[in-house]
C-alpha cells in the first residue's frame, strides 16, 4: 500500500501547476481511497498534510528531495519517490 501511495503522490504533485502561492489544498484517490491534503512548500521541503476520506484519518508527509517520510494516523511511514518535487518559486509584488 505504501509504493502505491508513493506513486499516488508523486503522480498528483508533479502533475500540479506552478503556483502563485506557497500552499495549495488538493485530493487524490487511489485504490478506492480518497486524500486530501495541503501543501506547504518551504525552503528545504515540500509538507503533506491532510486525512484521509470519509474516514478521516491524519497524515503528514515532509518530502526532501526523492525522500519522503511521515505518518498516516500515527503509523510511519518512510519511501522514496522516482523524482523529487520541486517547489514552486514565491513571487513577490514589484513596486
Amino acid at each position: 500500500m505504501t509504493i502505491k501511495l508513493a506513486a499516488a503522490l508523486a503522480a498528483t504533485l508533479i502533475a500540479a501547476p506552478a503556483l502563485a502561492d506557497d500552499v495549495r489544498q488538493d485530493k487524490f484517490t487511489r485504490d478506492g481511497q480518497t486524500y486530501a491534503y495541503t501543501i506547504d512548500r518551504q525552503e528545504d521541503a515540500v509538507v503533506l498534510t491532510g486525512r484521509t476520506l470519509p474516514q478521516g484519518d491524519n497524515f503528514r508527509f515532509v518530502v526532501r528531495g526523492r525522500t519522503v517520510r511521515g505518518n498516516v494516523e500515527g503509523r510511519p511511514v518512510n519511501f522514496r519517490i522516482d523524482k523529487p518535487l520541486v517547489a514552486a518559486p514565491i513571487q513577490t509584488a514589484a513596486r
